[in-house]
């Protein structure tokens, strides 16, 4: 009944399936044993040489060490991560490209017009740069920078796809949305 369903191309397909399974799995069985067998000599060996360096009689029963014992190592002190001052992070030239292009426009810009002025700023400052690597790059910026910590603020108009990243100073700091007198600055195209 069964052979009647499958077919015989159905039915070959399946039994090279299996045998080449059944060979992938003895060979993984094979290597197992090996291992195992390998690991039982060294721990033979192991116990060969323990066996050599302890003397007869000398053994040490439950409780606490001789005082003459090596000492135990003191614990590592750890290091204090240092504290960023209020200011927020120390920016970096693309930092300073991205905070200078969104003040010299006044405006709250959509990623893809900082990319151009990214492609602009890279050409002259990092010419190796391809256009991928800009972009990586800037989008790491703007992550940085529209963080906790960063100095941008986004706004979702909802209007289009992404943020529009403007300074700080144009969002309120509980909420973090757009200030009222900062609306204009929003362009939609």
């Amino acid at each position: 009944m069964a052979n009647e369903r499958l077919g015989e191309k159905n039915i070959e397909r399946l039994l090279n399936e299996y045998r080449s399974e059944r060979r992938r799995l003895m060979f993984q069985l094979n290597k197992v044993r090996e291992t195992i067998a390998e690991l039982k000599a060294a721990r033979a060996d192991q116990e060969k040489s323990d066996q050599k360096l302890t003397a007869p009689g000398v053994k040490r029963g439950p409780g606490r060490p001789r005082k003459d014992a090596a000492p135990v190592p003191a614990p590592k002190k750890r290091r204090k991560k240092r504290v960023v001052a209020a200011g927020g992070y120390r920016l970096s030239k693309w930092d300073e490209m991205v905070l200078g292009t969104i003040t010299k426009a006044d405006k709250l810009l959509p990623k893809e017009d900082l990319m151009k002025a990214a492609l602009a700023w890279a050409k002259k400052s990092q010419p190796r740069m391809t256009e991928p690597e800009v972009e990586a790059k800037l989008t790491r910026v703007l992550q940085k920078l529209s963080g906790k910590r960063g100095d941008l603020g986004t706004h979702r108009s909802g209007l289009r796809r992404g943020y529009h990243y403007g300074l700080k100073d144009w969002f309120f700091t509980t909420s973090g949305k757009l200030r009222g007198q900062h609306m204009d600055k929003l362009v939609l195209k």
